[in-house]
């Protein structure tokens, strides 16, 4: 029913297409729309960065029922509102004209309203929307964010490992090839071991290795970081295309790829006996960055100190293992005379690995030889000899000495007789070699003990001299048979005499108290 009674027309002369209401309305209803639609409005474009002579005409408002009295209104952005004046409309004509450059990175949409008023300012027509665009012109270089980019690549990476991403902004119309780039490297610095080291994405901007990964180490290469000069072009790069530039640093970082080693096979320390602290300084080699876990080195000693009395620890300043004393024992000193420490490094860097894969080290061997002490007085040996009474030969024996020291802090010793007067009537002390000596008699004596008193003096610096007794039992030799049994000591004999005397002294003065008792001899 509704398409009996509406029908299209079109109005062949300026193009213009009325629709009825859906809804059915007054007669002056459907005048009203239909005035509303008598204005034609194209949408206009204008490019930007257009030199004057300005105004310029950038396109004309059509209206079919404009009277004599009627004229063309323009508001909006651009025209009654600001930016004012951008826009300005013929009011007789209805063309619109552009005032000056416009810039499509300011603005780049304008939203205007066109309608006809009679001359006393009534609206007749409109208000109909009036869209300008500004077309897009090549006039802004890719700008990238940062003039500068740093980057890192793990030394010994696969072919293709991603490094870093550089992007750039275009403020041109991203709907155009103006807006468009695409990234290429014009230098790399250093240019070895080869000049195409590296390559960009040209759309992405992804920089990535293209070289082998053997030839990607660190401690052979020239220098630790390469310098890239990246340009981006818009108009998808084409040789029209304005650019933009920046400069990439790539760092080859370090990979604990080298075991330490020690600067020696073979080190040597001397101790001096019973000091403790630091005994020597170990010395590696690490081709890793010292800047980096991977140059930090953790010492262990591996065999030669089962009793635990040294210690390693690492010099954090030079990274030297420094070897330490720290248990002072006589078994360890004895046992340090030619003794060997086998020692391990390992970097620190591995020390703990997630892969479970052992530590990169190096051995070496340290020999510590013990610098003595003479804090031990010599002895001699035997400490008791027998010779019969009535014997011709008076050689009675023959003597060394013994030191718990080591050379040179022992022989050759000096055997001298005590310094009790008297004594050289009796005993003579005649040197042999450098550790015995050969104790005579001068004459005979009485079957008895006897105690020779003798000073044993050492090599040592300073030297230690021993006061000690040699017990000479002078025995009754009958047959081959040496009885000793009845020999009894001068000084024991001696002292018990002299006690009888006391205790009879004692017995006859009455100045002892009662509760004393005596019995005298």
């Amino acid at each position: 029913e509704l398409r009996e009674m509406f029908h299209l027309h079109r109005n062949t002369r300026h193009s213009v297409t009325y629709a009825p209401y859906v809804e059915i309305l007054g007669l002056s209803d459907m005048m009203s729309y239909r005035s509303k639609r008598s204005l034609l409005v194209p949408p206009m474009f204008v490019p930007e960065n257009q030199r004057a002579p300005f105004p310029r005409l950038i396109g004309k408002v059509i209206s079919s029922d404009m009277k004599e009295d009627h004229i063309f209104r323009l508001i909006g952005r651009g025209a009654d509102q600001d930016p004012k004046g951008v826009f300005s409309i013929n009011r007789l004509t209805g063309e619109v004209a552009v005032s000056r450059a416009l810039d499509r990175e300011a603005i780049a949409y304008y939203h205007l309203q066109v309608s006809t008023t009679d001359l006393s300012g009534r609206l007749v027509e409109g208000p109909v929307d009036l869209d300008v665009s500004v077309i897009d012109q090549n006039d802004n270089r890719p700008v990238f964010k940062e003039p500068r980019y740093s980057g890192e690549v793990l030394e010994g990476s696969p072919t293709g490992t991603t490094v870093m991403t550089m992007t750039a902004y275009d403020a041109d119309d991203p709907n155009t090839d103006n807006a468009v780039l695409r990234y290429i490297i014009v230098r790399q610095l250093p240019d070895k071991p080869s000049p195409n080291m590296f390559y960009i994405d040209p759309e992405r901007g992804d920089i990535v290795t293209v070289i082998a990964p053997h030839q990607l180490d660190r401690e052979t290469l020239p220098t630790t970081q390469y310098e890239l000069e990246i340009v981006a072009k818009d108009m998808a790069g084409s040789e029209v295309g304005l650019t933009g530039t920046a400069t990439a640093t790539i760092t080859i970082t370090d990979r604990n790829d080298h075991a330490p080693e020690f600067t020696h096979s073979l080190f040597q320390a001397s101790v001096n006996e019973g000091s403790t602290g630091v005994v020597v300084n170990l010395t590696v080699d690490d081709r890793d960055d010292p800047a980096t876990g991977a140059w930090r080195a953790i010492y262990s000693i591996i065999n030669g100190d089962p009793n635990q009395n040294f210690e390693i620890q690492t010099n954090l300043d030079n990274n030297e293992g420094m070897l330490s004393v720290v248990k002072v024992r006589n078994v360890f000193f004895s046992y340090l005379i030619g003794g060997r420490l086998r020692l391990s490094v390992s970097p620190h860097g591995l020390a703990v690995c997630s892969s479970g894969s052992p530590p990169a080290s190096g051995t070496g061997t340290l020999k510590i030889t013990l610098e003595d002490e003479n804090d031990n007085a010599p002895y001699v040996f035997p400490s008791v000899a027998r010779v019969c009474e009535d014997a011709k030969d008076m050689n009675v024996v023959v003597i060394g000495g013994r030191d718990k020291d080591i050379h040179p802090n022992t022989d050759p010793f000096k055997i001298e007789l005590g310094k009790q007067p008297g004594l050289e009537k009796t005993w003579k002390i005649s040197r042999i070699n450098d550790t015995h000596s050969q104790i005579m008699l001068l004459h005979s004596l009485k079957k008895a003990n006897y105690n020779l008193p003798l000073v044993l003096t050492d090599s040592g610096i300073p030297p230690i001299s021993n006061n000690t007794e040699l017990k000479v039992q002078v025995c009754t030799c009958r047959k081959n048979r040496m009885d000793c049994s009845r020999a009894s000591s001068i000084q024991t004999n001696l002292l018990l005499l002299l006690g009888l005397v006391l205790l009879s002294i004692l017995c006859k003065y009455p100045f002892i108290p009662p509760s004393t008792s005596c019995v005298c001899v």
